[in-house]
Formats: structure tokens, sequence, C-alpha cells
């Protein structure tokens, strides 16, 4: 496989910011939805990245593990 088509398949794997666009507003639909309280979009903006937090901690425990595996 060329690197053209590597590209070319990653490119495809990948969402289009309009795809990720269109999913970031569903999300936010489906959680007004389950709290019940109208939250701006402004209001999400300024909330945490509570995910993000959870992919570094969870990061550090894994890098911590390896570290005493070897």
């Amino acid at each position: 496989m060329s690197i053209g088509q590597l590209v070319e398949a990653l490119a495809a794997a990948q969402p289009t910011a309009a795809q990720r666009a269109e999913q970031l507003a569903a999300d936010r639909d489906v959680s007004r939805h389950v709290i019940g309280a109208q939250i701006s979009d402004e209001d999400f903006e300024k909330a945490p990245d509570v995910l993000g937090n959870i992919y570094k901690i969870a990061a550090a425990k894994v890098r911590a593990a390896g570290d005493t595996a070897a």
C-alpha cells in the first residue's frame, strides 16, 4: 500500500468537520433531554472537558503500570 493510499484510508476513516459538528449537536440535544434543562451551547463550551480529563487519568495510569512492569 502506498503512502497516498494510507492517507486516503485514514481520511476516509475519520469523520469530517461537518460530521463532528452534527454529532456534537446531537449529543448536546440528548444531554439537554436527559438533564431536563435547557443548557445553551455557550454553557457547554464553558464546562470542563470531563472526557478529556478521564483520558488523561487513564493514560497516566497505563504509563505508571508500564513503569512498574519493566
